[in-house]
């Protein structure tokens, strides 16, 4: 595990030997979590910082460690056959400090193994891939008093499709810029509308609030919580067993993958900071987040500004994979201003390199930054189809009109390189996709390759490849990502030089799209050209 960003008061190399209790002291305003280090005295973090945080993961790495450990995987059982007990009982864990021993755990049965899964990792993996949940599990009924769900929305003629309507609240501490992963929507909405998840959300203050213990200078509490219904789901990750391998101990987990989610297709999101791209005539100042330096400080000391919007943090992702796909979209409300000025009217276009990860506070030193730890393997590009319907529907007349053989699309999510967002359609926040497609013509074979610029970002022709000449350098779907990663680099773009030196300049080229005026669609005679231009270009190649 390879970490960008920097804990401000810690060494490099910084491994993570156990894991304390939460605690406040009564002149603070925030949560710490006890951390224990191999080369330093330094015993707490934020617990909002807990998405990094993991038994034997090393922060500040300046060189390639991995974490100690073997790979562990296991099938989850029901909640009834869960035992509680501690990490001493274990006797996997030699690092002899007393909260670290006395952390509680699930124990499970799996495959005739005993294995001791931390409360508090299960609880980082399913819902603190991120600091707002972090924050937010501490509070009473933070997702009631923050979200509204509306699963009867009614919706105007010309909005997208929405089976239920998420709606941040504006009193939601919940940073916009999460939205933007469609991931980190999917895990919401799987908060709000199982009610197990949410029960399990809610268990974590529960706990907290009748547990915790104060004395004269602090409040601690040993974390607990209820785990949602898991039964069947798949978690994989690492940790020790015992010389005979009957009993393992989970240091981290890495993915959980089939997890139950309800039955529904489409779902929006609206946030009160949500706004909609109009063109100004001003001076852009910036992205609409503010740019940050590669690599970042974050101040384990510090409480977060209220001076600004959060920007984006990234850490090592957990692997989260639900058992039905969603399609998510973010709904807007109002008016951008001039894009000479700033979003909200308080976010400067540039953030100095040190931040917080805790929420605003009024005593608040360094700018906020929220986490985003929250990745997925979910196989749901084929969900977005609809983004080429005119570039399937041109293809359907060159089946008919041309006799060209038409094959089977393949849908895939382009790549998020770097922090840019272009991976993503700037009017719902939906992913960008390219569509592959091979077709037949006049006994050749071709690979059509388009990309929905449907967001206006840019004007990119369909580029068409010939099957013969990729055939030398082997098949085209290990090739993808490669020239995925090309594509999304700078503007998006075809990398010509690349296709130059890998098939030759003469074995690719470009179908432009059929102009159109913007206020009369693509008609069937537009296509009709269309297709002609295409099954030229298919003859020359």
């Amino acid at each position: 595990m390879t970490q960008a960003d920097r804990f401000k008061t810690l060494p490099d190399n910084a491994r993570i030997q156990g894991m304390g209790n939460i605690f406040k002291y009564h002149d603070r305003k925030t949560w710490d979590i006890g951390i224990r280090f191999n080369n330093t005295s330094r015993k707490s973090l934020k617990f909002s910082q807990l998405p990094y945080l993991s038994r034997q993961v090393v922060l500040n790495q300046t060189e390639s460690l991995q974490q100690l450990g073997y790979p562990i995987e296991f099938t989850f059982p029901s909640v009834a056959d869960l035992l509680i007990a501690q990490v001493s009982d274990s006797g996997l864990v030699k690092f002899r400090d007393k909260e670290e021993q006395s952390q509680w755990c699930f124990v499970l049965k799996s495959q005739d193994k005993t294995i001791y899964l931390p409360q508090l990792e299960l609880a980082r993996a399913l819902f603190f891939t991120n600091n707002y949940f972090a924050n937010a599990a501490l509070e009473l009924n933070i997702l009631d008093l923050e979200f509204y769900v509306d699963t009867t929305p009614e919706l105007d003629e010309e909005a997208e499709p929405a089976d239920a309507i998420i709606h941040a609240l504006s009193v939601t501490q919940c940073p916009k810029v999460l939205f933007d992963n469609l991931n980190f929507r999917q895990l919401l909405a799987w908060l709000l509308l199982n009610s197990e998840a949410k029960s399990s959300f809610n268990s974590i203050y529960q706990h907290f609030i009748h547990e915790r213990e104060q004395n004269a200078k602090s409040i601690r509490w040993n974390f607990k919580f209820e785990p949602p219904n898991l039964a069947g789901v798949t978690i994989k990750g690492s940790g020790w067993h015992s010389e005979d391998g009957k009993v393992s101990f989970i240091n981290r987990i890495n993915s959980v993958l089939n997890i139950d989610f309800p039955d529904i297709q489409n779902i929006g999101f609206t946030h009160p900071n949500f706004v909609e791209n109009k063109q100004g005539t001003g001076k852009a100042s910036g992205g609409t987040y503010p740019q940050k330096p590669h690599e970042r400080d974050i101040n384990a000391d510090s409480d977060g500004s209220n001076e600004n919007q959060p920007a984006l943090i990234i850490c090592d992702a957990t692997v989260i994979q639900f058992n039905r796909h969603v399609k998510s979209h973010k709904i807007y409300k109002k008016a951008k201003k001039p894009s000479g000025a700033n979003e909200d009217g308080q976010e400067p276009s540039k953030l100095p390199p040190d931040v917080s990860t805790d929420s605003e506070n009024s005593r608040g030193e360094n700018p906020r930054a929220a986490i985003d730890g929250l990745d997925d393997k979910n196989d749901d590009a084929y969900m977005y189809l609809n983004k080429f319907e005119s570039f399937f529907q041109m293809l359907e007349i060159l089946k008919e009109e041309h006799g060209v053989k038409i094959g089977k699309p393949i849908i895939r999510r382009l790549p998020e390189v770097g922090r840019s967002k272009k991976h993503l359609l700037s009017y719902d926040g939906s992913p960008r996709c390219i569509a592959i497609i091979y077709i037949e013509y006049q006994s050749k074979g071709h690979y059509l390759l388009e990309v929905d610029t449907s967001d206006g970002k840019a004007s990119l022709a369909t580029k068409v490849l010939s099957a013969s000449a990729l055939r030398t350098k082997g098949s085209l779907s290990k090739l993808m990502p490669e020239i995925e990663s090309r594509l999304m680099e700078g503007q998006i773009s075809w990398p010509k030089k690349y296709f130059d030196k890998l098939i030759g300049q003469y074995n690719h080229t470009a179908l432009q799209h059929q102009k159109v005026r913007s206020d009369e669609g693509l008609k069937f005679e537009c296509m009709k050209r269309w297709a002609e231009r295409a099954s030229f270009i298919l003859t020359e190649q």
